[in-house]
């Protein structure tokens, strides 16, 4: 069977154009195969993943929760400091030396305490543990929390904000109103150091990694943090804001791989921030997912590989050695040996030694179809040979008898037979000449009809050159022997009535084979006489030729040559 109507044989067979390479398809099957394993170790990562997300989450929470209430703590110790210094007796007149030592003794019990401040009904501190930097400036009357407790207030905690007037540093204040028969006389401050506090949150027991500080009501984070954070997050500002509650931030903008846990430590004038690395960047995390998903992911690509070279090299390298050696055997070199595949596995190795014993059979088929071949080629020239003899024969005895005839009409009569018959004999001579069989070469054919239908033309009278123009056209001599006879007739129609006996002018008949595509040709006889006649169309030699297009399977078509004188074409296929 040739390799075309076996591809396509295996192509409807197989239901589609293409099919899978046997790599492919046994890395598939492997794929399939080994992907619920895979599947499975990603689950269970993922179910460890949200699981340990579940424990870092809730213990944030829990350090969340014991250092709020530790700072918590301290601030209730710093109101009920502010509270006992506002029911001290006669504090809203208290001033002076007296007044100074008051507060210094009470600062000097908390060192959390940044200042502690005696501050009048106009906002103008009094005096203070810690001396004032620039009496005309120690006004406070436009801070947030003693315009509050103007307004009636009794206790009031203030946000983070910068006392330029005394300590000259960040504070938070606890502040107590002070009053006189119900009238606003002023405040007792007591102002705590957020870095005092944050020193003391860093005493707790915190995980790796993980700082914890203050943030006023704006965002604004004071002391020690993380550098790449500049300020809180608005979102997480207003959700604390919503619900009083702690809010996890899990995203970070500016600072990738950290999250946050905001909680409300004062009302919400003061937010407590602690920072700590996502779960995914976390060391011991990070080699929970390594073992239970990227490893198994690693181990399943290095199956897939490992397959896939053990494939290259057991198998499909040893495949396309015998498939070159098929190549070479159907160029006809059967005479070689898969010698290389003596290294195969074994079932490649007795493919190869069934492929050698099949080119042997074929090498020895193919001698003996070759000596039969030569041998009936040999028969058919022979056979050619004799029938040229045998139409040669006849032609001597057409020309004896035309020598011995007097009448004119019958010597050309019997010309035109010889000619026939001669057009014959040289189709069957060239065919026994030629190392094909099968086929006509046409210009050297047609060269040597041309030259014996011009050896016969002078029974007619006239002197008339032939021309051949043929590029390299062969045909079947099934064709061959029809063409050959309508050029004859053609010709020798030209010879009989294109050109006047005795005319001075040499003539000219000009003998066209074109090969138009690889299914049609065409050939034509044209001259540069003196054209058609009526009469002419319709003798014998126009019937036959006739006849002889229909015999090619094309139309005779009838027209003017280029040099003035008649063309008669036919177009056939090949």
């Amino acid at each position: 069977m040739p390799v075309d109507r076996l591809s396509g044989t295996l192509k409807s067979r197989s239901g589609r154009e293409h099919s899978w390479g046997l790599r492919l398809q046994l890395l598939a099957i492997l794929t399939l195969s080994l992907s619920p394993l895979l599947v499975l170790s990603v689950a269970q990562g993922v179910i460890e993943f949200r699981e340990e997300r579940a424990k870092q989450r809730d213990s944030a929470y829990s350090v969340l929760v014991q250092t709020s209430a530790d700072l918590a703590a301290e601030i209730d110790r710093a109101s009920g400091v502010a509270t006992a210094l506002a029911n001290y007796p006669d504090m809203a007149t208290l001033r002076g030396r007296r007044c100074v030592e008051t507060l210094r003794a009470v600062r000097a019990a908390q060192p959390i305490y940044s200042n502690i401040k005696l501050v009048d009904a106009d906002g103008v501190i009094a005096c203070a543990a810690v001396e004032t930097v620039n009496e005309s400036q120690a006004e406070l009357a436009g801070l947030d929390w003693f315009i509050r407790l103007g307004e009636g207030e009794q206790e009031v905690y203030s946000d983070i904000y910068l006392d330029w007037w005394t300590v000259q540093r960040p504070v938070m204040t606890v502040a107590r109103r002070l009053g006189r028969d119900g009238e606003f006389a002023g405040a007792i401050a007591v102002d705590i150091d957020p870095r005092s506090l944050e020193a003391l949150l860093r005493t707790q027991d915190l995980p790796p990694d993980t700082s914890i500080t203050l943030s006023d009501a704006e965002g604004n984070l004071t002391g020690q943090h993380d550098d790449r954070m500049g300020r809180l997050p608005e979102d997480a500002i207003e959700a604390v804001r919503e619900t009083g509650e702690p809010v996890l931030v899990e995203s970070v903008e500016g600072a990738p791989g950290r999250s946050l846990l905001v909680a409300p430590l004062v009302g919400q004038e003061v937010l407590m921030v602690l920072t700590s690395p996502s779960l995914m960047l976390g060391s011991w995390a990070g080699f929970d997912i390594v073992g239970t998903v990227l490893l198994p992911s690693l181990m399943w690509l290095l199956a897939l590989l490992c397959v896939s070279l053990a494939v290259d090299f057991f198998v499909l390298r040893w495949l396309s050695y015998l498939g070159r050696m098929a190549r070479l055997y159907g160029a006809g070199r059967l005479g070689l040996q898969p010698v290389r595949a003596t290294r195969a596995p074994a079932e490649i190795r007795n493919l190869a030694e069934t492929m050698a014993s099949m080119a042997n059979d074929l090498e020895a088929r193919t001698e003996e179809l070759e000596t039969e071949a030569e041998q009936r080629g040999a028969l058919l020239r022979e056979i050619h040979h004799r029938v040229k003899n045998n139409l040669q024969v006849t032609m001597s005895f057409l020309n004896i008898q035309s020598r011995r005839t007097s009448d004119v009409e019958a010597r050309r009569v019997l010309s035109e037979a010889g000619g026939r018959i001669n057009a014959l004999a040289l189709v069957h001579r060239t065919l026994y000449e030629n190392d094909d069989l099968r086929v006509v070469e046409m210009r050297p054919f047609l060269e040597q009809l041309l030259y014996h239908l011009r050896q016969a033309s002078t029974v007619y009278g006239c002197d008339v050159d032939t021309r051949v123009e043929a590029g390299d056209v062969e045909l079947d001599p099934d064709i061959a022997i029809p063409a050959a006879l309508f050029i004859t007739e053609a010709v020798t129609n030209a010879y009989k009535h294109a050109f006047d006996p005795g005319t001075s002018e040499p003539g000219l008949v000009t003998v066209s084979l074109e090969r138009i595509n690889d299914e049609e040709a065409t050939v034509s006889v044209s001259d540069n006489g003196k054209g058609y006649a009526e009469e002419i169309s319709s003798g014998m030699g126009s019937s036959l030729m006739e006849a002889l297009a229909q015999r090619l399977g094309g139309k005779l078509e009838r027209s003017p040559s280029p040099e003035g004188g008649a063309c008669v074409t036919i177009r056939f296929p090949t």
